[in-house]
């Protein structure tokens, strides 16, 4: 079984800890990164979302958006000023939406 997970690529320690709490109502596991090691980290781990700041995400969204695609993953870009309920409510509705372009293991039970 594997447990789902949320990347989150140069947080600060506000935006680690609001992850952090949506995380535990979701039932997922946090890891987090730098920028350098966002590629290496996403293909190990297979988040659901990767969370981004804004500033960070802007100086490469087509390669934060490609890196996404590449593991079915949700990129979620967090504005320096994030609502952390509004963060938990976006990183929960993106996780279901990575949950729906991934197979499912039950689909090996299928005849």
């Amino acid at each position: 079984m594997k447990i789902p997970v949320t990347l989150v690529v140069e947080g600060s320690e506000d935006l680690l800890a609001a992850v952090g709490s949506a995380a535990l109502s979701a039932q997922v596991l946090v890891a987090e990164c730098g920028t350098a090691d966002a590629t290496d980290t996403a293909a190990q781990m297979r988040p659901l979302v990767i969370v981004v700041p804004s500033d960070i995400f802007d100086s490469d969204p087509d390669g934060f958006q490609t890196l996404a695609r590449d593991v079915r993953a949700q990129v979620m870009r967090v504005a320096a000023d994030f609502d952390p309920a509004e963060l938990e409510e976006q990183l929960k509705d993106l996780m279901l939406q990575a949950e729906a372009k991934r197979p499912s293991w039950s689909d090996n039970l299928k005849d």
